[in-house]
């Protein structure tokens, strides 16, 4: 069972939206988890809200937070941006890492990928995730939610400087996303993932495609 887990976005919000059910489920199997939140959020809202909802949502999932405090919009160079991961990832020692999609319409989304899949070349588990401007998935990897989903909801709910403006991250619109995972999938609320590299490990829940989440 992986212990270590390691989550990257480039915006706060962006984890809980894209893996936050599945960090609830690692945390309650006892995994530690560490949130690395690349930007400081500045052009989605003021950086020091955006930095406290963020810090209210790590500790409803009991995570730690690593904040990058990069421009929004501007992540500077991708060899800067890499090397700042790749401490992390030292630090850290991952079993599994999340991360962005690169099928994705925010630069910071994308650039964010890039960067990590550079930095993450050594990890055995990378599992890339949606958000609100990346294709919703139809295959790939399912890891049921059913008993998150309403701990998933109230996580959005502590970044409420952008639910205010972004209906995507509100209760109805994640519970809708969630709820077409899980029927494609085999059950009541399901996040899918994109496996960049993924072996299976016992307890998580997760199955691909071809092989339902019971």
């Amino acid at each position: 069972m992986w212990q270590r887990v390691l989550a990257v976005g480039a915006h706060p919000d962006d984890i809980e939206f894209g893996c936050g059910g599945t960090l609830l489920r690692h945390a309650a199997q006892g995994a530690e988890i560490t949130a690395v939140v690349v930007s400081d959020g500045a052009r989605g809202g003021e950086p020091l809200v955006r930095a406290a909802e963020q810090a209210r949502a790590a500790e409803l999932l009991g995570a730690k937070v690593v904040p990058l405090g990069l421009p929004d919009g501007d992540l500077g160079s991708l060899t800067h941006l890499v090397t700042l991961l790749e401490q992390v990832i030292t630090d850290t020692a991952p079993d599994v890492v999340y991360t962005h999609l690169p099928e994705d319409t925010h630069q910071d989304h994308v650039e964010t990928h890039r960067a990590m899949r550079i930095a993450a070349r050594g990890q055995r588990n990378v599992l890339l995730f949606e958000s609100p401007r990346s294709p919703v998935l139809s295959t790939g990897i399912a890891v049921d939610i059913s008993d998150f989903i309403e701990e998933k909801t109230e996580l959005l709910s502590q970044h409420a400087s952008q639910t205010a403006t972004s209906p995507e991250l509100r209760d109805k619109a994640v519970r809708a996303r969630a709820l077409l995972h899980g029927l494609r999938f085999g059950c009541d609320y399901a996040e899918i993932f994109t496996p960049l590299r993924f072996s299976l490990p016992f307890g998580l829940g997760a199955r691909s495609a071809e092989d339902p989440v019971a």
